[in-house]
């Protein structure tokens, strides 16, 4: 892959697909091989929408006929540019890193994807899972490409839509995660696997959110290690890919309502808990659904009976029940809020930093778990 700058009078190379190594990576001759070579780019936060799109139209300047389509930043995130680039032979999601642990992110998103796709396992949804265009994110300037699936964002239900048991979307997500359950799992004793499953996860939240570091914050903390330690003993999990933050806005549709993709795997584990995949879209839908804050949900399924009745029989018919076996109903909600969160601060330390965030999303759960513990 070349790594020189872009030359303005080069024209586009509509050869996307090159060899592929054994992880099914294509390399060479991609249209977006000179934006490897470009210096860093720094936009001011408040200006992101600008000055992102002034970034990208820098980034592909000199490619040749293109429509490049900048991704709105979600909140607090400014690590990553994001932009669909449409030409007329390809079509790829670039992202491009603005510091360091954005450009982790990207390696350990490119390594999840080519783990993905050399899984035989999996041969049956490769249509559905994004390939990555070209090597492994380097320094000075970590970009990743990736092809650009087909299908928009799943919006979710919207306020006052159907609830989950009654949405024919969250319905074929849910039979898709049973699928890859049993095509890529095996069941496992909770207990021993439980410090692999939330050690980094634990670890994430007392190192970034400051709101967890003292005070109510780590004595939440320390109830809920107790709260997942002893949820788990006893309770039986699927081993196997787990993606780990299956919101709606992961899963692509067609016109048709149909699953087109499911994409942001950088979180994705091939040896997790895979049935709190069911429970984070479960939870999100639920929390678009009655527009409340994810952490408020979680902090009402931790006191009995836990989630509401018709979520918990969706999952037990799904194959996902909420205890995995073991007696406490808080066990999936409880570990799918936990790579939520983990996920957001790993990607971008302005969620941790953010009063706002830690209210809705974090402090609830915690101030729940401290309230268990002390009357346990």
């Amino acid at each position: 892959m070349s790594s020189a700058r872009i030359d303005h009078g080069r024209t586009l190379a509509t050869e996307v697909v090159g060899p592929v190594d054994p992880t099914g990576h294509r390399f060479a001759h991609a249209p977006w091989d000179p934006l490897l070579g470009l210096l860093p780019l720094r936009s001011p936060r408040l200006l992101g929408g600008p000055t992102d799109r002034l970034a990208a139209r820098r980034l592909t300047r000199g490619l040749g006929p293109c429509r490049v389509g900048v991704v709105p930043r979600r909140r607090f995130e400014s690590g990553l540019l994001v932009f669909t680039l449409r030409t007329p032979g390809a079509s790829a999601v670039v992202k491009r890193a603005r510091d360091a642990r954005a450009a982790a992110v990207l390696v350990r998103e490119w390594e999840v994807l080519g783990a993905l796709l050399a899984d035989p396992r999996l041969a049956p949804w490769r249509a559905l899972l994004p390939r990555a265009l070209g090597p492994r994110p380097r320094a000075p300037v970590p970009v990743l490409a990736q092809e650009r699936l087909p299908g928009t964002p799943w919006a979710g239900p919207g306020r006052g839509g159907p609830p989950p048991g009654a949405d024919p979307v969250l319905d074929a997500v849910l039979d898709l995660l049973a699928a890859v359950r049993r095509a890529t799992g095996h069941p496992v004793p909770a207990a021993d696997r439980g410090t692999s499953w939330t050690a980094e996860p634990l670890g994430l939240l007392a190192s970034e959110v400051r709101w967890c570091r003292s005070g109510a914050g780590a004595e939440g903390l320390a109830a809920l290690r107790l709260r997942l330690h002893r949820a788990l003993r006893g309770a039986v999990l699927t081993e196997g890919w787990t993606h780990t933050d299956l919101h709606p806005g992961n899963v692509l549709l067609d016109g048709r309502r149909a699953v087109t993709g499911v994409v942001d795997w950088g979180g994705a584990l091939p040896a997790g808990p895979a049935e709190l995949d069911a429970c984070t879209a479960v939870l999100t839908v639920r929390s678009a659904r009655d527009g409340r804050p994810l952490g408020r949900l979680v902090a009402d399924a931790l006191r009995p009976p836990g989630l509401p009745a018709a979520d918990r029989a969706l999952l037990v018919r799904k194959g996902a029940a909420p205890d995995g076996g073991g007696g406490d109903p808080a066990l999936l909600p409880l570990l799918a809020w936990l790579w939520h969160v983990a996920g957001n601060v790993r990607k971008a330390p302005g969620y941790g930093r953010s009063t706002w965030w830690t209210a809705g999303t974090v402090a609830p759960v915690l101030r729940e778990s401290a309230r268990w513990a002390r009357g346990s």
